[in-house]
């Protein structure tokens, strides 16, 4: 079944995997921007992180929380804008943004600390991210197509119809929310883990 949505729906998820990309190089090229002043100061405060992270004991409950709020509003941004014509525009930015994110974070790290940085990188940001992405592509995916079906059969009268679109709509944001959930889990019990057993070696 998911293997058949995937196929069915390839141009939208094909689309926002290009918008990602396009985030991508826009916040690797956006490190070039960042003044030297910035740049010294998120240096220095990584510096600070790394002395923290080599002998203390994460707060894992608080970083799972922060991380849920953060991944949850954006979800129900989605959800919502869903329902409205505003997806049509939202998801696409949404998606930019977080390629941009990921993008600036990797290549920050690479130019400031090179091979450190990329290795810090490798394990502070993919292990989640393999979930967390592929899940913000699927319910972008969503939310844009479902403001499409509204846009599109706004004066259809067809009501079966519409409601096994809306039952779809969200069983698909709830099996996006669970996956979102599951790379929160992972970021925050799991990756601490891999940051504090490379941290010595990164300074």
């Amino acid at each position: 079944m998911i293997i058949k949505h995937i196929k069915e729906n390839s141009f939208f998820y094909l689309g926002f995997i290009l918008l990602f990309s396009v985030g991508i190089s826009l916040g690797a090229y956006w490190v070039t921007n960042v003044s030297i002043e910035t740049k010294e100061l998120l240096i220095m405060y990584l510096n600070g992180f790394f002395n923290f992270a080599e002998g203390k004991i994460f707060n894992n409950s608080a970083i799972f929380k922060s991380s849920f709020i953060n991944n949850i509003i954006s979800i129900l941004l989605l959800l919502i804008f869903g329902f409205t014509y505003v997806g049509i525009i939202f998801s696409p930015i949404l998606t930019i943004f977080r390629g941009f994110c990921f993008g600036f974070s990797i290549a920050f790290l690479v130019e400031s600390f090179g091979r450190k940085g990329l290795i810090f990188s490798l394990v502070s940001l993919l292990p989640h991210n393999i979930v967390l992405i592929p899940s913000t592509i699927f319910l972008c995916s969503v939310s844009l197509q479902y403001s499409l079906f509204l846009l599109k059969s706004r004066n259809e009268k067809r009501y079966e119809n519409k409601r096994q679109s809306f039952i779809n709509y969200i069983f698909s944001f709830i099996l996006g929310m669970v996956l979102v959930v599951l790379s929160t889990v992972i970021e925050s019990y799991i990756t601490p883990v891999f940051i504090k057993s490379i941290s010595s070696f990164i300074q």
